[in-house]
């Protein structure tokens, strides 16, 4: 529109006209009229001309006020009684000139004298419309008079009235309704241009609900007023603005401003399409928020802030959620993606695409990758995943997939969580603030409303490990002796130990008994995604049957020999899992690193946030924490080696400790082997280390 305005010809009077400024006038509709006809007179006095006609108009404008304000009382005629009684409505004398008049009037109809009821309401009657007669008289007289004036003062001299109305959609509806019936009622001249910024299904809407009651019919039936007829009377041509080449948005995104990595411009124009305007204004928090990092946070990647900032305008719902519970949803997103948009090439995954049609398939690279089939997002973020989201979430997904995950400086999925932090402490600055909630009540902490609100359960995120035969045990101790094989059918095991926050829906629909570190059925809310705890391996049992109930999936616990190779065994590429490959001392390898998992050298001395050493502390086949953090029930009694599931071990109803896999935050690194394990299991054992996962059969 400013384009337009700034090409057309000095003869022309242009008038710039922003609705929303005005969106709380009584009446929008006039002060729309009195913009136009301020920046005629204005345009007169330039040219010379006499400005005696604008005011004349403009006197007539608001003669029609006086109108309206000189009545405006209305009378119960059900307090009358009589005739009156039955009817029970207000008569209205809105418009009645004379204050004086309408004293009397009322006057006699309330105490009876004089005229009867009826003649009394007669009388009223023909008085409103005495006053609307000369009140369309005047609005006539100004149509009139305007097209008079056009014509003399602009048309003659080879000029145009060309008239813009901006962000037209951003007012109530029944103001937007005044601007067009104000056009098309006394502005319909010729050599009158209107050119409307509007989002017409907005307005469309917005026609459509003011005239709702309108299309009623008399036998209760309800005729649609159709927004889009009625703007097709108004709006002679239609101009919707074409979508911005990719190419063309690269380019304006990348002259805003000196960027210091070329491709976080790629960023702002793939995730915010072709709005300059929406662009603009996360660029601009992008370079507020990169000032601010400069002084606080000097290991910042512009690329992955940019990322977050594109993330936080474009869906800030999902970003609420991230910022909110867990930075691995990240993590995990993207890795969903990845799988999602990204399949590897025939050659390079043998593995992978020959079980394409199952989730969570693992990938040659040993990152837990999901293939290529029945692709599913986090569980915990699949609310976001609807059909009406589609768009945002596309557009998520081709940033976080834009650059490949080897490149650290653009990839979350290779992070640590608390590398990751930072980008969200810094991005929450720019938050919009919440309106505030009733204040009749104290006010609850995000965290605590979350769990107050919360009884939906939520399904772990599993990882598939494929049918095969690995090596379990080792040569170390003697109850880890002798190393065998074992073949195990195709499985599913979760990601991560199950949370605070997922057991809360468990404890809250059982009213089982909560982990004795909570307050009543409330985890503490700094420990949402950190794995519950005091859990004996009864109670894990019944959140596996509850979950099962829930999903119509057969959760359990998982076997030794399961819990043992999705945690160590690492599957030749060349051999599809079928028996070759090795074991690992730890998950991610043969010698001990303190920065890979939570144990006692990692000096975090409690539980963390699962995830947390994700992905460099993570198993061949992608699980996270299976060493430290949390001890973790398995399934099975114990017994010696070697394993054999048809010895008893896996009888649920038998006597005898249980087993615990995988060390916790407070054991050496002996302890929190792959191959160690635990046998202070009695089934009602609970500590403040001691967790457990999910899993089950296909």
């Amino acid at each position: 529109m400013d384009m337009i305005r700034g090409n057309l010809p000095a003869t022309y009077t242009k008038v710039w006209f922003n609705a929303w400024k005005y969106d709380k006038d009584e009446m929008l509709w006039r002060a729309f009229l009195t913009a136009v006809l301020n920046a005629m007179k204005e345009k007169a006095k330039q040219d010379g001309e006499p400005t005696e006609a604008f005011e004349k108009l403009q006197s007539l404008l608001y003669r029609s006020m006086e109108f309206e304000k000189l009545g405006g009382v209305k009378i119960d005629l059900a307090k009358l009684g009589g005739a009156f009684a039955k009817g029970a409505v207000n008569l209205s004398l809105s418009f009645i000139p004379g204050m004086d008049a309408l004293q009397k009037l009322t006057e006699t109809l309330l105490t009876g004298a004089g005229k009867t009821v009826e003649e009394s309401a007669d009388a009223i009657s023909r008085e409103r419309t005495k006053v609307f007669v000369a009140q369309i008289a005047s609005l006539e007289q100004f149509q009139k008079e305007f097209q008079e004036l056009v014509q003399e003062q602009i048309a003659k001299k080879g000029g145009r009235l060309v008239v813009f109305v901006d962000d037209l959609d951003r007012c109530l509806p029944e103001k937007t309704i005044e601007v067009l019936e104000a056009i098309k009622l006394f502005m319909d001249a010729k050599h009158c241009v209107f050119i409307l910024g509007l989002d017409d299904k907005v307005v469309a809407r917005a026609i459509e609900n003011k005239y709702r009651e309108l299309g009623n019919q008399a036998d209760g039936s309800e005729r649609v007023i159709e927004g889009a007829n009625y703007l097709e009377k108004i709006i002679q041509l239609p101009f919707s603005l074409p979508t911005v080449e990719r190419a063309q948005m690269d380019k304006f995104v990348g002259k805003l401003v000196a960027w210091e990595d070329e491709e976080c411009p790629k960023v702002f124009a793939l995730g915010l399409g072709s709005n300059p305007r929406k662009i603009k204004r996360a660029v601009n928090s992008f370079l507020m928020l990169s000032s601010v990092a400069q002084e606080k946070h000097n290991n910042l990647k512009p690329l992955l802030l940019a990322k977050v900032v594109t993330i936080q305008n474009v869906f800030p719902e999902l970003y609420q959620k991230i910022a909110k519970d867990s930075r691995r949803y990240l993590k995990d997103l993207e890795e969903y993606f990845r799988a999602k948009l990204e399949p590897q090439k025939r050659e390079e995954q043998p593995a992978a695409l020959e079980i394409s049609e199952r989730e969570d398939s693992p990938s040659p690279s040993g990152r837990g990758v999901r293939g290529e089939g029945a692709i599913e997002p986090p569980p915990e973020l699949k609310e976001f995943f609807t059909q009406r989201n589609k768009e945002k979430t596309d557009a998520i997904g081709l940033i976080l997939t834009m650059h490949p995950r080897e490149m650290k400086e653009a990839s979350f999925v290779e992070l640590m969580l608390d590398e990751i932090d930072p980008y969200f402490t810094l991005t929450a600055r720019a938050e919009a603030p919440v309106e505030a909630a009733a204040k009749s009540a104290p006010q609850a902490s995000q965290a605590e409303r979350s769990q107050a609100e919360s009884l939906t359960y939520i399904e772990p995120q599993m990882v598939r490990i494929p049918a095969g035969e690995f090596l379990m045990g080792s040569e170390e101790y003697e109850d880890e002796k002798p190393p065998h094989k074992v073949t195990l059918d195709e499985y599913y095991i979760g990601k991560y130990p199950v949370t605070n926050r997922e057991y809360q829906a468990f404890v809250k629909e059982t009213r089982c008994k909560p982990p004795q570190h909570w307050e009543g059925e409330n985890y503490p809310p700094e420990k949402a995604e950190h794995p519950v705890t005091h859990v004996s391996w009864r109670d894990a049992m019944a959140y596996c049957q509850w979950l099962s109930e829930k999903t119509k999936k057969q959760y359990r616990l998982p076997s030794e020999a399961e819990w043992e190779k999705a945690a160590r065994w690492k599957p030749s590429p060349s051999g599809r899992g079928q028996g070759e490959g090795e074991a690992l001392r730890y998950p991610w390898g043969n010698d001990f690193d303190p920065k890979k998992c939570n144990s006692s050298a990692s000096g975090i001395k409690d539980t963390s946030e699962v995830g947390r050493f994700s992905p460099s502390g993570d198993s061949p086949y992608g699980c996270a924490d299976m060493a430290g953090n949390v001890w973790e029930w398995c399934h099975s009694l114990y017994k010696p080696y070697s394993y054999d599931v048809k010895d008893g071990r896996e009888d649920e109803k038998a006597d005898g400790d249980r087993m615990l896999r995988g060390g916790s935050w407070g054991v050496s690194d002996g302890l929190a082997r792959a191959s160690g394990r635990f046998i202070k299991g009695s089934p009602t054992y609970a500590s403040g280390d001691v967790g457990f996962r999910c899993s089950r059969s296909p």
